[in-house]
């Protein structure tokens, strides 16, 4: 599958490494840039399958911009994560650092469960 996916590097420390390991692993980019950007709302259209960003910014795509996407949200190894979502959203969590490997097997994992 050539999903496309939508990176959000505000906040995410090392976002080269991680748009690497995307490209690497043969997905498309859509958006390297901060969440706030004007370019987010037509990255959003564009039709991402699935969202990349820092664990802060959950409730900014759940509920701000209202995407049932599927996120995959990251954190330092030092900073605490809640573990908590509603049901009817995919989320997964991973702390950096997190190989090619895992963040291929969470992709796949969140691109091919049913809803």
């Amino acid at each position: 599958m050539n999903a496309r996916i939508l990176l959000a590097k505000e906040m995410l420390k090392d976002i080269d490494t991680i748009e690497g390991m995307v490209k690497e692993l043969g997905f498309e980019v859509l958006f390297t840039s901060d969440v706030d950007s004007k370019g987010l709302a037509q990255k959003l259209n564009e039709g991402p399958n699935l969202i990349v960003c820092h664990y802060s910014q959950k409730d900014f795509f759940t509920e701000t911009k209202g995407t049932h996407l599927p996120i995959i949200l990251i954190a330092d190894a030092n900073e605490r994560m809640i573990l908590s979502s509603p049901s009817s959203y995919k989320i997964a969590y991973l702390h950096r650092p997190f190989s090619k490997a895992i963040l291929n097997a969470v992709i796949d994992l969140l691109l091919t469960t049913e809803d």
